[in-house]
């Protein structure tokens, strides 16, 4: 890698780890660059999760130092999270990308809307009827999706705390940082056994991704629930776009 390209990811990683501290979405930035530097796509999205570990263990440490992250509720969602993260990732080269992209795709854009007409389901904080049974059925489903690829698994985690889980945006967030800090832990020791990972662009991404994430952190607690939503939809709306066209221009 050469010195440009070296600096050049560590700003990608930056932005990368501000986005899916933030809101989500970084990874439709991260697998692209990656894949442009000569990586295979199953190479690159095993890569990526590199930065991702590394972005998350700060974020969840800013989190818990402004007392916004439990630890006992993050285990209690990150295992199930993690279960299914072992299905995604030992069965990514066996399902079909295009009709889980449109699919993802479709659910992320509901979301937009919901953004835009129901403020307040993602700014206060409520109680809410979903057994954990439910919930264990929906976060090992979101797992197995990020296990498999990923990218825009911020947006499902985001809209299953808010909706099921009953947080606000800033509490789902770091809520969110925990979870994929569980099973991005899992997906890349199974990664790391094939023989897919590239550390040396994985590395380069996590040293911006860490920066990027911390001030992610900082951002959402400060800020609060209402810029978040308003990246949000900017950021849904972006994927569900890249989504669709990649899978049908694949």
């Amino acid at each position: 890698m050469s010195f440009f390209m070296l600096v050049l990811a560590t700003l990608l990683g930056g932005v990368t780890g501000f986005l899916n501290v933030v809101a989500g979405g970084g990874s439709l930035l991260s697998l692209p660059f990656l894949i442009f530097l000569g990586l295979d796509a199953s190479s690159a999205n095993a890569t990526n999760r590199v930065g991702i570990l590394l972005q998350n263990v700060v974020a969840v440490w800013q989190f818990r130092r402004d007392k916004v992250l439990s630890l006992r509720e993050s285990l209690s969602l990150g295992i199930p999270a993690s279960i299914g993260a072992v299905g995604g990732t030992l069965l990514a080269v066996q399902l079909d990308e295009r009709f889980l992209k449109i699919t993802i795709a479709l659910l992320i854009s509901f979301m937009a809307i919901l953004l835009v007409a129901k403020p307040r389901m993602w700014e206060t904080y409520r109680e809410t009827s979903w057994p954990t049974w439910a919930k264990w059925c929906l976060f090992i489903a979101i797992g197995a999706y990020g296990g498999f690829i990923q990218a825009g698994v911020g947006f499902l985690l985001i809209w299953a705390l808010a909706g099921a889980v009953g947080k606000d945006l800033v509490r789902a967030n770091a809520l969110k940082a925990a979870i994929v800090l569980c099973f991005t832990v899992v997906s890349l020791m199974i990664f790391f056994s094939k023989g897919l990972i590239n550390m040396q662009y994985g590395l380069a991404l996590a040293f911006g991704s860490m920066a990027g994430g911390w001030i992610g952190t900082r951002f959402s607690v400060v800020k609060g629930n209402k810029w978040i939503r308003y990246i949000l939809v900017v950021m849904v709306v972006i994927s569900a776009l890249r989504m669709i066209f990649g899978a049908f221009g694949s």
